[in-house]
């Protein structure tokens, strides 16, 4: 018969203080690169849609990462433009970069009561993504990460390969937009308002 390991540690206790400047800045930096990044996507969005960047903020939700590449390739075909982009990696990006964010935003920081100089642990908190009812098998949930430098380093990886593609997907969407806009000024068969 195999032993069960314990899912829970109970000498982990939260840190209450401010954490350490290093990963306090860590956090901040990988919570608003991924900020900057769904800027641009929305950029890119409200670009393709034809619609002010106000107009994007009131009407359009952020889309699930699947959701929000099908949605651009869609109208990509909508409006004939080239696509080699892959909006297939595209969303796993967008995915992977979503999942550095919330294991910091939906996680408590740890440190272990019966060490006297314990590392800090990223503990999922209670109400984080994935964090429900049916998610209490041994498998379901990961080993508690330490909240060091090559952890937060990993975490900053996944959010820069997504804020790299997001930028190179914005340049190459504008750099068509304004091609197609210019076409449509020169010739009157291809504007849409003359009609």
């Amino acid at each position: 018969m195999t032993k069960n390991r314990p899912v829970f540690n109970s000498a982990l206790e939260p840190l209450a203080a401010s954490p350490p400047d290093d990963i306090a800045r860590s956090m901040g930096r990988i919570v608003a690169r991924h900020a900057y990044m769904e800027w641009v996507l929305g950029q890119v969005l409200y670009g393709l849609l034809e619609i002010s960047i106000k107009q994007g903020r009131a009407v359009v939700g952020r889309p699930q990462p699947r959701q929000y590449a099908a949605a651009v390739q869609g109208l990509y075909a909508f409006h004939k433009l080239p696509a080699k982009v892959n909006f297939d990696k595209l969303a796993e990006a967008i995915e992977r970069a979503d999942d550095a964010r919330d294991a910091l935003l939906g996680s408590v920081l740890m440190r272990d009561s019966s060490r006297k100089s314990s590392p800090l642990y990223l503990v999922r908190g209670s109400w984080s993504r994935g964090a429900d009812l049916e998610a209490t098998s041994q498998d379901a949930w990961p080993e508690t990460p330490r909240a060091d430098a090559a952890y937060m380093g990993r975490l900053r990886d996944e959010v820069e390969g997504a804020v790299a593609r997001a930028e190179k997907l914005r340049d190459t969407t504008d750099r068509l937009l304004r091609k197609l806009h210019e076409q449509r000024r020169k010739d009157p068969r291809l504007n849409r308002r003359s009609r």
